[in-house]
């Protein structure tokens, strides 16, 4: 029987804070911390306006440019409404595989990393291994900007960087962008019997999702065969409104996004919803209600991580794991924020995106083992 993985403690501990990015995070990252920091790291901070969140940035090694990064975000998604099997944000082990919150999404490969600490602490490196724990990920990569923002300004440059999302320890070169997007309706309310007295905010929400459908559409002939779908996608996934049956709605919010191809020019995405809001929507309610109006505001974004044949950082990581496809992903990572502050990135971690999100989230056994098999070989790289 194989030995179980050094991390796998650490899983446990790692799932066990609630991290769902509604929540604070710092628990996590005040534990992370004191293992980095009583192994020797130096370590620094960056928070939320709120001082709720905050990532987490520490260095082994000598000071200078130079250095791998290991960065993983620390808040995972929602549990509600879904049908667990056990506790989800308590490590249960059946089958050779861990079920919990995050076990794969991504705080597997944040346990595997810091399994590490105690033997660098007593290592000599001759460049710097950094680690990178960032916070809202999961809601537009909103957090980890502020940890690029300050490395910047330290004057902290690291080689590239290696972002532990699972992609089955697979390398992957490219991914889209993306974006969260909320449009705001507002109409006028007055009584549902009475409809052109008002201007009812759902149904401008509806015509507005009908519109995304057919910009959706016409995005399709725009094409990139590196990548599943082909072609940048809109969906509307949330909309919310009204006060009552008989009511006209007063206000309608719709949540949706985009997921770009990493090249294109996405900013259009945006220009088009609203343009089509102002010429194809709004004159019909305005006729009733002059102050009918449709806003639009992006929530958050992310660059995609374009594909760069001569990253160092995919040269590195298919020298060391020894692979050499290099493959894009439809989904999106803080790879492209690295990439955009000039710090080249690629996309390598334990387990499958198949399982993210979802219900019994799981990782298995033997991905954890490969991804401590895999950092070894990068510590090995680093160390003198």
């Amino acid at each position: 029987m194989a030995a179980a993985p050094q991390s796998l403690g650490l899983v446990e501990k790692l799932v066990a804070f609630d991290t769902t990015s509604r929540n604070s995070n710092l628990a996590l990252i005040d534990f992370a911390a004191e293992l980095l920091e009583a192994a020797g790291a130096r370590c620094r901070r960056n928070y939320n306006d709120a001082r709720t969140k905050a990532n987490l940035f520490a260095t082994f090694g000598p000071d200078g440019d130079g250095g791998i990064v290991l960065s993983g975000h620390t808040d995972v998604v929602p549990v509600d409404g879904q049908v667990w099997s056990s506790d989800p944000f308590k490590i249960e082990e059946r089958e050779g595989k861990l079920f919990g919150r995050g076990a794969a999404d991504m705080k597997g490969f944040i346990a595997a990393a810091l399994s590490f600490v105690r033997d660098l602490g007593r290592m000599k490196l001759k460049r710097p291994l950094h680690f990178a724990l960032s916070y809202d990920e999961e809601v537009g990569c909103a957090g980890v900007g502020g940890l690029l923002v300050d490395l910047a300004q330290a004057g902290i440059k690291p080689a590239f960087a290696i972002i532990g999302e699972p992609t089955e320890m697979k390398i992957v070169g490219a991914h889209k962008s993306g974006a969260v997007i909320h449009t705001r309706c507002h109409g006028r309310e007055g009584h549902s019997s009475a409809p052109d007295k008002g201007a009812n905010a759902v149904m401008m929400a509806g015509e507005f999702v009908a519109a995304l459908e057919r910009l959706g559409s016409e995005l399709k002939s725009d094409r990139d065969v590196h990548f599943e779908p082909p072609y940048t996608t809109v969906q509307a996934n949330m909309i919310a409104g009204g006060t009552a049956v008989n009511v006209l709605a007063r206000e309608a919010l719709v949540t949706w996004e985009y997921r770009g191809l990493p090249d294109r020019n996405v900013s259009s995405v945006v220009a088009s919803a609203r343009e089509r809001a102002d010429t194809q929507i709004l004159p019909k309610y305005r006729a009733h209600a002059t102050e009918a109006r449709i806003e639009t505001r992006v929530h958050a974004s992310y660059p995609g991580l374009v594909l760069d044949p001569e990253s160092p950082a995919v040269a590195f990581v298919r020298e060391v794991s020894g692979g050499n496809a290099v493959e894009t992903v439809a989904y999106g990572t803080e790879a492209g924020l690295f990439q955009r502050a000039g710090i080249p990135a690629v996309v390598c971690g334990p387990g499958s995106i198949e399982q993210a999100h979802k219900a019994d989230e799981f990782l298995a056994l033997s991905e954890l083992a490969a991804c401590e098999a895999f950092l070894r070989k990068v510590i090995a790289r680093v160390s003198a």
